[in-house]
């Protein structure tokens, strides 16, 4: 059996917890170096009243009940000086609440939306008008878009006939007021200064917007939109400093991950998977995105969107959460599959699981008590459970378990054996004294050599000159003339970009021809020869070509004998009555994609 890398800290069986991943955070509440778990206990038919509870170790210190359910609870630091009180912002419905030393400290609402003119209108003349005829009204009012209409509009709509007049008399002198639905948050630091950085919150809301708070002033410092058109955000993360830059993640409901900058005001999107994800994280060091998603993957892309690797669980996942190990160097990802078998991944590769007796629910990695590497879980049961890293525990890629089904692929599971590094033999410590007295000799051949590379660097350089391989043609007896290049497509049909700029500042240009060359067995030139008017000094101009890739009609592939060293075209510049160029430059062509009408 192989020994295991956690201890069993806590266990409360009795704890009856049902929560969320999203609604753990871990917080040192009294800045007495003691941290504690934050946890948003929910009733199981969402009828009843959510409670915020404190605990220390498995056991409750403090409880106090929320007005809703909530859909996020983070920790976060103010730019305050010493000592620091942690303040916790929990999102309900269109507000965030923020607690400080656990008691109501401000809320904050979201900004009120656009109310449509013709709901307006109905609700003014709802009160004032006979019962027989408010039903030509609410028809009207039936015709507004439901996602449009205003929480007041939408409980309207869906009552009894009957119950509908007692209604409109109640709300009569209500005010209209649409607000959106806060869905995600997170935090984010606005500088690395310290320890305890102060940090602004991170909210998304249903219809697609991304809002910064100002946790210091409370006011809107950032707004942003997912995208151009309407998705509506299920989570988010975020990495770097808001005072320099950062990137935020979000994952939607209808499936796709979008990238959002300092700079931009519109994300974009970077992938549109198969399925909803469960869980996401954005890797600290390389950028790098990991999902998990409901069909049993989990799924690493770079910041570009390109699938890097991806992993399929045995079990459905439930949640995941990064394990942030500075010591190691490295941050896991831990992910609690049905069925009770938490895994945790250093990127594709399993590097160690425990199984629990019931499937975990929630989970966070942290700061817990005077232990910084626990990991608490909320199992479904209700129980509350910690697990402490022992700290001799090493985790690497030859820790794979041999018993874990999960398939890897393309991935090599061998442990690389370790080099025998010989002793120092007797050879060794003769040249080690060599080296010791002849050392001024030897660095003095070492500058020769050096002297020496230059030299051949410098003659290199002004024979690519003389033979025109070089952006600026070198004759001086004609206006140096600049060619910059540019392939774009995907294939096979290419466009070539070409600007050519006269660099002299009196001297124009005249009668110049530009001449392309490929091999005919691999590209096709409709059009390989050009002649260019007068170029005026600091006036750049540009002349696209088309090159066409030669692909096999059968398979629709380049040929076999095509290779770097051939996938290039050639450009020419000349002048009317020179037999040399006045400047040359070669275009490596990129690999060519199959038709999209095969």
């Amino acid at each position: 059996m192989k020994p295991t890398k956690w201890l069993n800290a806590y266990s409360e069986q009795q704890t009856c917890l049902y929560t969320l991943p999203s609604l753990l955070t871990l917080c040192d509440l009294k800045n007495d170096k003691y941290s504690k778990l934050i946890v948003v206990d929910i009733p199981k038919d969402f009828k009843g009243r959510a409670k915020l509870k404190v605990y220390k170790g498995t056991g409750m210190v403090s409880e106090q009940g929320l007005p809703g359910i909530p859909s996020s609870v983070k920790s976060f630091y103010i730019d305050e000086p010493e000592p620091k009180i942690p303040i916790i912002a929990v999102s309900i419905y269109s507000s965030v609440l923020f607690y400080r030393n656990l008691k109501p400290y401000y809320k904050f609402t979201l900004p009120e939306m656009t109310i449509e003119p013709l709901e307006i209108d109905v609700w003014r003349r709802l009160p004032i008008e006979k019962p027989s005829n408010q039903q030509s009204l609410i028809e009207n009012l039936a015709s507004i878009d439901a996602s449009i209409l205003t929480v007041q509009s939408q409980k309207l709509l869906n009552l009894p006939v009957e119950e509908r007049d007692e209604y409109i008399k109640k709300y009569a002198d209500t005010p209209l007021q649409r607000l959106s639905v806060i869905t995600a948050m997170t935090s984010l630091q606005r500088t690395s200064s310290d320890s305890n950085p102060p940090s602004c919150l991170v909210l998304t809301t249903e219809h697609g917007e991304i809002l910064m708070i100002d946790t210091h002033s409370f006011g809107i410092i950032y707004q942003a939109r997912i995208c151009p058109y309407e998705t509506t955000p299920s989570l988010i993360t975020a990495s770097g400093q808001f005072d320099t830059d950062f990137r935020i993640v979000i994952a939607s409901r209808e499936g796709a991950l979008y990238l959002l900058r300092k700079s931009w005001l519109e994300g974009r999107e970077i992938i549109r998977i198969d399925e909803p994800a469960i869980g996401l994280v954005l890797l600290p060091v390389d950028q790098t995105i990991v999902a998990a998603g409901m069909t049993n993957t989990l799924t690493c892309y770079s910041k570009k969107g390109k699938k890097l690797w991806s992993v399929d669980l045995v079990e459905a996942p439930i949640c995941m959460t990064p394990v942030h190990l500075p010591h190691l160097a490295m941050t896991l990802i831990a992910v609690a599959l049905k069925g009770g078998l938490v895994q945790l991944y250093s990127q594709r590769m399993v590097v160690d699981e425990f199984r629990l007796e019931n499937t975990v629910q929630a989970m966070i990695f942290g700061h817990l008590g005077q232990e910084e590497h626990c990991l608490s879980l909320v199992l479904e049961d209700g129980s509350l459970l910690v697990k402490i890293l022992k700290r001799t525990a090493n985790f690497e890629a030859a820790d794979v378990l041999s018993g874990s089904k999960t398939n890897l692929s393309d991935t090599s599971l061998t442990k690389n054996p370790k080099l025998d590094i010989p002793k120092k033999s007797s050879i060794f410590v003769e040249q080690t004294i060599r080296e010791k007295e002849n050392a001024k000799a030897m660095y003095g051949n070492f500058q020769v050599e050096l002297w020496r590379l230059r030299l051949t660097a410098a003659k290199a350089t002004v024979e690519a000159i003389s033979t025109s391989e070089s952006t600026i043609s070198g004759d001086s007896k004609h206006a140096p003339i600049k060619l910059a290049a540019e392939i774009c497509g995907v294939g096979p049909q290419f466009r070539l970009f070409l600007t050519i700029e006269n660099m002299s500042t009196t001297k124009p240009a005249t009668f110049l021809t530009v001449l392309l060359h490929a091999d005919k067995n691999h590209y096709q030139l409709p059009k390989a020869v050009a002649n260019l008017p007068t170029l005026i000094p600091g006036i750049p101009m540009k002349i696209d070509f088309e090159v066409n890739a030669v692909l096999d009609p059968i398979d629709h592939l380049p040929p076999s004998d095509l290779t770097v060293e051939k996938a290039i075209v050639r450009i020419f510049i000349l002048k009317k009555g020179n037999t040399k160029p006045l400047i040359a430059a070669v275009v490596t062509m990129p690999e060519s994609e199959a038709p999209l009408d095969m």
